[in-house]
């Protein structure tokens, strides 16, 4: 399984899952270019929260919604914790044009709502999307080292529901092995929460952490057994990705974005 680089017009792309499009579900990742954000935040920025103009982050939105094919999505407030929350049609967009209305606390959202998006923002941490094709539910979840500690990627498994067998999992850009330098207690922590332990690697002195890595053997120790990467590092491509660690903290959002499309 391997994720396709569409074309969503202009210069606007996404990485998107034709294996769980051939079930029902989208799971996309946004690139950067083709928006109406300039400086840091060229061009594609999606997150109010960083500084950039709301009416330029609110026609990008509307600009990949275009792209992909669907209305408004609902968006996380993200805390770096655990929590996920269902989203039904009472909260579909809440807080896709007003930051002040997005769902406030959780870093993961579940539906099984079909035309219902829903998304996260990142820049570094891992945007983590679980699609159950038993239980026609599907939850994205944005998974930094905090939330992967407090049992985020667990709980995103059994919110999705369904037996680990039948779960899809996709994993979208995020900060590689190669730039994620971590300190001792940072792994021992990711290392303890994970019955696969963390994934490390030491380099001149210095240990690096593989987060997505480490997701994907946190899910296959769980029972998950189709997952799909995008393995590129959003450090590594400053073209097409924002990067946190890479720009020192002044840097724009992708989003991950799911959806069930059909039964």
């Amino acid at each position: 399984m391997s994720l396709e680089r569409r074309h969503l017009g202009g210069r606007r792309y996404a990485l998107v899952s034709p294996a769980l499009e051939s079930r029902g579900f989208l799971a996309a990742f946004s690139e950067r270019t083709g928006g109406l954000s300039d400086g840091s935040f060229a061009a594609l920025n999606v997150s109010f929260s960083v500084g950039d103009d709301p009416g330029a982050v609110r026609r990008n939105r509307e600009l990949l919604t275009e792209g992909l094919g669907v209305p408004a999505f609902a968006v996380a407030g993200l805390v770096h914790g655990d929590r996920v929350t269902r989203v039904g049609r009472g909260r579909a967009g809440a807080g896709f044009a007003d930051p002040a209305e997005a769902i406030a606390g959780v870093d993961g959202l579940v539906t099984a709502r079909i035309g219902v998006p829903i998304a996260v923002t990142v820049a570094d941490c891992v945007p983590l999307v679980i699609a159950s094709a038993e239980e026609g539910s599907v939850v994205v979840a944005h998974v930094g080292w905090r939330g992967l500690v407090a049992g985020l990627v667990e709980r995103a498994a059994a919110t999705a529901r369904g037996t680990a067998s039948s779960l899809t999992a996709v994993i979208g850009p995020a900060i590689g092995p190669c730039h994620y330098e971590v300190g001792e207690d940072v792994a021992v922590a990711v290392g303890g929460a994970s019955l696969a332990g963390a994934i490390t690697s030491r380099r001149a002195g210095s240990l690096y952490l593989d987060l997505p890595g480490t997701i994907a053997a946190m899910l296959r120790a769980g029972g998950v057994r189709r997952i799909e990467m995008a393995e590129l590092c959003t450090a590594c491509h400053p073209r097409r990705f924002f990067s946190h660690r890479r720009d020192a903290g002044s840097t724009g959002r992708q989003l991950g974005v799911a959806a069930r499309l059909h039964v």
